[in-house]
C-alpha cells in the first residue's frame, strides 16, 4: 500500500491531481456548511416548529444582541450560547437572517442615547453585577438581552430568565434551554401578526359586567 502510494506521488501527475483533490475539498467545506449534534438534549438541532417559522420569514430578520463586553465566565459562556444558536437560524435562512453584538454602553447611532437607556425603556431589566479584577472590584451593567427587528417591528427577547443577579451554572444552563424557544416565541409573533379571536358565550349565568 506505502509502494503505491509513493509511485502515486512521485507520478508525474500525482502532485497535481493531489492539489486539485485538496482545493475540491476546501471549497464544499466553505459553500457546505453542517454540524453533528452529539448533545443528549439536541442543543444544536433547531426544532421542526422553528424550521418551519424560518421558512416564513420572507423579508430581513435583524437581531442585536447585548452581550458584548468584558463578562463574567458565565455570561461569556452564554453569549458564545447564543451567537452559535443564532449561527444555525443563519445557516437556516442565511439570505435573510443576520445578526449583530452590541454593547449596552455604545450610543444608538445619530443620537446621543445609549442602548442601556433605550433598553431599560422597552422593559429590560438590567443585572448588576461586581466583577473582580486586579486592580480592585468594578461593577458591570449586563443587559442580556435581544433585539429582534422585522418588516419595522422590534421584540424584545430574554436571554437570561433568573434575573437575581446571581449566576449559577443552573442559571446559565437554564437560559441555553430556553434559548430557541424565547428566540421563536418573539419572532412567530412578528412575522404572524394574526390576533387571537376568543368566543365568550353568556345567556347561563355568565358575567356581563367588567369582569368578564
Amino acid at each position: 500500500m506505502k509502494k503505491q502510494a509513493g509511485k502515486f506521488t512521485n507520478s508525474k501527475y500525482g502532485w497535481v491531481l493531489l492539489l486539485l483533490l485538496l482545493v475540491a475539498v476546501n471549497f464544499l467545506a466553505s459553500v457546505i456548511h453542517t454540524r453533528v449534534d452529539l448533545t443528549r438534549e439536541k442543543r444544536y438541532t433547531l426544532s421542526r416548529a422553528t424550521r418551519n417559522l424560518l421558512l416564513a420569514v420572507n423579508d430581513e430578520v435583524k437581531i442585536d444582541v447585548f452581550l458584548k463586553g468584558e463578562f463574567p465566565s458565565g455570561f461569556r459562556k452564554l453569549a458564545n450560547s447564543t451567537e452559535e444558536f443564532l449561527q444555525l437560524l443563519k445557516d437556516r435562512n442565511g439570505g435573510k437572517i443576520s445578526y449583530e453584538f452590541i454593547s449596552p454602553l455604545e450610543t444608538i447611532p445619530g443620537t446621543e442615547v445609549i442602548y442601556g437607556d433605550s433598553l431599560q425603556r422597552m422593559g429590560a431589566i438590567p443585572i448588576n453585577l461586581t466583577v473582580q479584577l486586579k486592580a480592585g472590584q468594578s461593577s458591570n451593567i449586563i443587559f442580556p438581552v435581544a433585539l429582534v427587528h422585522y418588516k419595522g417591528k422590534t421584540a424584545l427577547v430574554n436571554l437570561y430568565p433568573g434575573a437575581s443577579g446571581r449566576i449559577s451554572q443552573e442559571e446559565i444552563n437554564s437560559a441555553e434551554a430556553l434559548m430557541e424557544y424565547q428566540f421563536a416565541k418573539t419572532l412567530d409573533k412578528l412575522v404572524n401578526d394574526r390576533k387571537p379571536t376568543v368566543g365568550y358565550a353568556i345567556g347561563n349565568g355568565e358575567p356581563t359586567d367588567g369582569r368578564t
